[in-house]
C-alpha cells in the first residue's frame, strides 16, 4: 500500500474504533507509519506529499537536459534518449526519458514551438465549379459479430455542399474509381468543371512538380468526361478540408454500429441516409440545406455523358508457386498447373462464395469464403494427379504376372497407398530373379493369407529356395589320406638370435 490510499486506509480504521497497534497489523505496515498519520488532517498530507519527491535516475543529467531543451525548443525526447547515450553513454528506456523531459517542460514552462501555418478564408466557389473527392476505412460488425472493413469513397459538391458516398468491402481500384465517379454524376445528375483528389496510387502513378501520370483507365475516363483534375500536394489533406471533414461525417454519423450485410444493402441504406439526413440537414458553415442550394447548382452542372465506357471490373490476384491465391488473409488453391498457365487469375467474390476465374474469364474453381485468418482452403481435386504413372506401373506388373494377381495388386494400393510403387517395385525385382512360377506360388500364399505386402512374398520366396537348396557334402576325416602334402603346413623357422634381440 502506498501513498493517498496508506492514509485513507489509516483514518477508516481510526474512526472505527481500532488502536494504532491493531491498524498496524491489519494493514502490515511499521507502526511509526501509523504514528505519522495518525492525527494528519488531509490538507496536511496533501501539502506533504507535494513536498516530497523521489530523485530519479535522470535529476543527474537535469541541467544539461534543460540546457538543450533551452537551445533546442522543438528538441524530441526520443533526441534527448540518444544524445544522453552519445555524451554521456547512458542507457535509458525512451518511456523513462520521455516522462522526465515531459515533467521538466511543464515545471519550467518550455513548451514546443510548433510551427504555426496561417490560413484564410476562401471565397465560396461559383456553382458547378468543384467537387472534392477522398476515400476513408472503417472497420463494422457482420451478423455473426465478425469484423469487416468497409472503404468509402466520398464525393462533395464545393458549392451546395450536396455529397455522394459510395461504399464496398474490398480497397477501391482504379476501375472501382470511375465507377464510382460515374455513379457519383449520375446521382448528381451533371458533371462539374473540376475534381480535387489527393495524390492517391489508383489515379496517379507518378508526379513530377506537376507533371500528372494518370493511371490507363482514370486516363481514358478523364479523356471522356474532359474533367479537370487537380491533386492535393503530398501530405496535406488541410487544402482540402471540406471533404475531410465529411470523411468523418460518414464514419461516425451513419457507418458506426451499422451491421453489415453485404455491399450493395449498405450501399441502397446510404442512399437513403443522404437523402434523409446528410444533404437536408443545415449545414454548419453556410447555414443553409444542401439539398436546398443543389436545386440551383444542378442546373449548373455539365449533362452526363452516357457514353463514357467504363471498364469493367476486374480484381486481380498472382497465382503462387504452389498454386494458391491470397484473398482475405488466406490461402486458397487453384487447380494443379495453373501457375504454369495463368500467372494471373480473376476473383469475383460474391457473399459467401469466391469465384475464380482465368484471364479471359474461363471459370476455374470456386471456394466457400473463410472467416479465418491465415488459413489454407483447398478443393480435394486441386490436389497434383499421381494415381496415372501407378497405374501403369500396376498394369505392367499384372501382365508379367500373367494377371493370376490382380487382386493381391490391388489389395497392396489399397492397403499401402503410399507406398504402392515401393511395393510394386520389390515385386518385379523377385520377377527378374526368380521367374514367374515362384513368385505366383509366394503371391498365392500371401493372398491366402492376407498377408498384403511384397516383404513377405520376398521372405516367402528366399525360405522356399533355401528349403530347395542341398546341403553341400560332408568330408570323411577317416579317409584322408595324411601323408598327401597338401595336408602338411611348414612353418617358418627363426634363428634364436632373433628373439634374444626382441627380449633385450
Amino acid at each position: 500500500m502506498k501513498g493517498y490510499s496508506v492514509y485513507n486506509s489509516i483514518q477508516q480504521l481510526k474512526e472505527q474504533g481500532f488502536k494504532k497497534a491493531t491498524v498496524a497489523r491489519k494493514l502490515e505496515i511499521n507502526r511509526r507509519t501509523v504514528d505519522r498519520y495518525w492525527n494528519m488532517s488531509v490538507d496536511e498530507y496533501q501539502e506533504m506529499h507535494c513536498n516530497v519527491r523521489r530523485k530519479q535516475t535522470l535529476d543527474d543529467y537535469k541541467n544539461t537536459i534543460l540546457g538543450w531543451i533551452h537551445d533546442y525548443p522543438d528538441i524530441s525526447a526520443s533526441q534527448v534518449c540518444d544524445w544522453l547515450k552519445e555524451n554521456y553513454n547512458q542507457h535509458f528506456s525512451d518511456r523513462t526519458v520521455s516522462r522526465y523531459v515531459k515533467e521538466l517542460r511543464e515545471e519550467f514552462n518550455l513548451r514546443k514551438h510548433p510551427h504555426a501555418r496561417s490560413y484564410e478564408a476562401i471565397p465560396e466557389l461559383p456553382m458547378g465549379k468543384q467537387v472534392q473527392v477522398d476515400f476513408g476505412e472503417t472497420y463494422l460488425k457482420n451478423a455473426k459479430g465478425k469484423k469487416v472493413k468497409v472503404y468509402a469513397a466520398a464525393f462533395l459538391l464545393s458549392h451546395s455542399r450536396y455529397m455522394y458516398v459510395d461504399l464496398q468491402s474490398r480497397p477501391f481500384t482504379s476501375v472501382d474509381l470511375t465507377g464510382a465517379c460515374f455513379r457519383c454524376f449520375n446521382y448528381f445528375g451533371g458533371m462539374p468543371i473540376e475534381m480535387v483528389f489527393d495524390q492517391d496510387s489508383i489515379l496517379c502513378v507518378n508526379e513530377n512538380a506537376g507533371d500528372i501520370i494518370y493511371t490507363y483507365e482514370f486516363e481514358k475516363f478523364r479523356q471522356q468526361s474532359k474533367m479537370n483534375i487537380y491533386l492535393c500536394r503530398g501530405a496535406d489533406p488541410e487544402s482540402k478540408g471540406k471533404i475531410e471533414n465529411t470523411v468523418k461525417y460518414v464514419k461516425h454519423n451513419f457507418l458506426d454500429n451499422r451491421i453489415f450485410i453485404d455491399d450493395k444493402t449498405l450501399n441502397i441504406s446510404c442512399l437513403k441516409w443522404l437523402e434523409r439526413t446528410a444533404n437536408s440537414r443545415v449545414h454548419g458553415t453556410t447555414k443553409r440545406i444542401p439539398a436546398e442550394v443543389f436545386k440551383e447548382e444542378r442546373e449548373t452542372l455539365r449533362p452526363l455523358d452516357r457514353d463514357i465506357m467504363l471498364p469493367e471490373t476486374k480484381i486481380l490476384r498472382m497465382v503462387r508457386k504452389d498454386n494458391t491465391i491470397i484473398y482475405t488473409s488466406n490461402r486458397y488453391t487453384v487447380p494443379f498447373g495453373t501457375y504454369n498457365k495463368h500467372k494471373e487469375v480473376i476473383i469475383k467474390p460474391d457473399d459467401c462464395t469466391l469465384y475464380i476465374q482465368t484471364p479471359d474469364g474461363v471459370p476455374l474453381c470456386e471456394h466457400r469464403i473463410s472467416e479465418g485468418r491465415g488459413l489454407l482452403i483447398r478443393n480435394t481435386d486441386h490436389l497434383r494427379d499421381k494415381t496415372g504413372a501407378i497405374d501403369r506401373i500396376q498394369q505392367d506388373l499384372n501382365e508379367r504376372l500373367d494377371y493370376k494377381a490382380a487382386d493381391f495388386l490391388s489389395a497392396i494400393r489399397s492397403e499401402k497407398a503410399r507406398y504402392a510403387r515401393d511395393q510394386f517395385k520389390i515385386i518385379a525385382t523377385l520377377l527378374d530373379k526368380y521367374g514367374l512360377m515362384l513368385c505366383l506360388e509366394a503371391i498365392e500364399f500371401c493372398n491366402k493369407n492376407k498377408l498384403y505386402s511384397a516383404n513377405t512374398v520376398k521372405d516367402f520366396i528366399e525360405h522356399l529356395e533355401a528349403q530347395n537348396t542341398p546341403e553341400p557334402p560332408m568330408i570323411d576325416i577317416k579317409n584322408i589320406a595324411l601323408e598327401d602334402p597338401k595336408y602338411h603346413i611348414s612353418t617358418e623357422k627363426r634363428p634364436l638370435e632373433v628373439y634374444a634381440k626382441v627380449g633385450e
